[in-house]
Formats: structure tokens, C-alpha cells, sequence
């Protein structure tokens, strides 16, 4: 699938909220992908976005990070918005790591099997600072069967 009526933006949690409370930003964004810790503050103009998945993911490559039900639910929302026009939010804190995972499980999905690189390249393309968070990637090469594709994708 072409994924070119839908676009995601991946930002820190400063970022997100300067989006957020512009409303000529916010106006653009259809969905808000907000990913953080427990004790994180949610950016600004949170509220401002009726739809939204908030996910407690500590910025770890162990266990105590994401777990396979978060990773499904970003899939899952993925399915869903495949169909849809306009900006996903994507925001953790620094906009780095958890974010642009997440970025690339949905572009993974929306490209399907083998465009793994493209994935990849596409957030680099929007976040050239990206370094996906390598268990977020390990849990959905696994769940979507990519044989590795995705995680070889990460190129380190």
C-alpha cells in the first residue's frame, strides 16, 4: 500500500506540544501517538486531539520496556488509519528513539513485507536524528514476520 495521503511526524514531547497548541498545526494532525514513561509529563495541548493512543513505554531495550501488547496496539492502529489522510503525532520524550520505532512499525505495515529499507529510509527522511528503539523493533519483526528484515532495517 502507498501511504502517500498519510504522513507521520515524529517529535519530542516540546515539540509535540508546540504542534499541539498551534491551531493551525493541530488542525492537521488525525491521530496523536503519545509515548512516555510514567512519571512523563503529556506535552501541551494534549487535549486538543480526540484521538489518540497513550502508551507507557519506558526508553529501554530490556524488558521493562515495551511489551508485545504495545507493540499490537500500534499495529493495530495502524490497520486502522491505513485508510485515512492527513498527520499521525508520533512524540516521546526526545523524539528519538520510542517515537520513531513506533513510525517505522506503521510504515512497515503500511509498506508490507520486503520494504523494510523504505520504511526505514522515510522516517530518516522526516527525523534524521531516528534511532528506533531496537526491542520496539524486535517484538514487531516478530509479530508481523519479517525474518529479521526489520531489525536488519535498524543497520546496526
Amino acid at each position: 500500500m502507498e501511504v502517500s495521503e498519510l504522513t507521520i511526524e515524529v517529535a519530542s514531547r516540546p515539540e509535540a506540544g508546540d504542534i499541539l497548541i498551534s491551531p493551525q498545526r493541530c488542525a492537521q494532525i488525525v491521530w496523536l501517538v503519545s509515548i512516555g514513561d510514567s512519571q512523563d509529563a503529556l506535552p501541551a495541548g494534549y487535549d486538543n486531539i480526540p484521538h489518540k493512543l497513550r502508551l507507557l513505554v519506558a526508553d529501554v531495550v530490556t524488558e521493562q520496556g515495551a511489551t508485545e501488547e504495545d507493540i499490537l496496539q500500534i499495529v493495530r492502529l495502524a490497520e486502522e488509519l491505513r485508510s485515512e489522510t492527513g498527520t499521525v503525532l508520533i512524540h516521546c520524550e526526545a523524539g528519538v528513539s520510542r517515537s520513531s520505532a513506533a513510525a517505522l512499525i506503521m510504515y512497515a505495515y503500511w509498506f508490507g513485507p520486503g520494504r523494510e529499507q523504505e520504511a526505514m529510509a522515510r522516517v530518516l527522511s522526516q527525523r534524521p536524528v531516528a534511532i528506533p528503539n531496537r526491542r520496539m523493533i524486535e517484538l514487531a519483526d516478530r509479530l508481523l514476520d519479517r525474518a529479521g528484515r526489520l531489525v536488519e532495517a535498524l543497520g546496526h
